[in-house]
């Protein structure tokens, strides 16, 4: 706290004559539970939680289209050649080739 002090060293507000000191601290009325409540509870609470949800489903589908739309494309992959799948010569070593 800044305070001004006088050449005797009184600090200046104390010479003001209207300067009243209070000794006894102010009495608090007790608050009612609708005064204490910091809001209402009803349908504008109700609101804002239905609002909240609207605006959070809007963002998930807006990220699963996004999503959608940045996707590579799904691998191709090749069929097996037709023709018989069997080997012409079951009793013949495999190659060491391929």
């Amino acid at each position: 706290m800044n305070t001004r002090i006088d050449d005797r060293g009184t600090p200046t507000h104390l010479q003001d004559p209207n300067f009243t000191r209070s000794t006894t601290p102010p009495v608090e009325k007790p608050l009612t539970p609708t005064d204490a409540r910091q809001g209402e509870k009803g349908k504008p609470v109700f609101m804002v939680l239905v609002a909240g949800l609207l605006l959070a489903m809007v963002a998930w589908g807006a990220a699963e289209w996004y999503g959608q739309a940045t996707e590579p494309p799904a691998e191709q992959t090749a069929s097996p050649p037709a023709g018989p799948t069997t080997p012409a010569n079951p009793n013949a070593a495999p190659s060491s080739n391929p």
